[in-house]
């Protein structure tokens, strides 16, 4: 796919592209497979969004949400004293591990939930690298790395 059509794509879906990027656009795509291949995937996905079930939110739901937030900020005050590295990676953890349960509540995000988890961990890896990097005495305070 290329990049540079990349931000056309969803004003194209939108009906919002200008009249001339229209018409480049639409030529590029009668002669490029992968930016066509690219451009139904995104018409399907929004076609999948707009056409999501409503789900009524329960009542406990509330209440779940209050509990989670009051078990977070009383794990960040403890927290507040003593920061070293290792315990900020097991808090973010932590925090991620709320998130998924959370959004996992709803049975119509299971497959948000394993996209999500799939790209934070991919973050998580990217960022962790990046610091050994910078600086490899941190190697030791992250963890699961040797």
């Amino acid at each position: 796919m290329h990049e540079n059509f990349h931000d056309l794509f969803q004003q194209y879906i939108d009906g919002e592209l200008e009249f001339l990027n229209m018409i480049i656009l639409e030529e590029h795509l009668t002669t490029c497979p992968s930016c066509r291949r690219f451009l139904n995937q995104l018409k399907l996905m929004d076609w999948d969004l707009k056409h999501q079930p409503t789900v009524d939110i329960p009542p406990e739901l509330e209440s779940s949400r209050m509990v989670a937030i009051k078990t977070h900020l009383a794990s960040v005050k403890t927290a507040e004293n003593s920061v070293p590295l290792n315990e900020a990676w097991r808090l973010q953890k932590h925090i991620l591990q709320h998130t998924f349960s959370f959004i996992s509540y709803n049975p119509v995000n299971h497959t948000v939930t394993r996209s999500v988890k799939k790209t934070v961990s991919t973050i998580t890896r990217a960022a962790g690298n990046s610091l050994r990097k910078r600086n490899p005495l941190l190697s030791k305070f992250i963890p699961g790395q040797a």
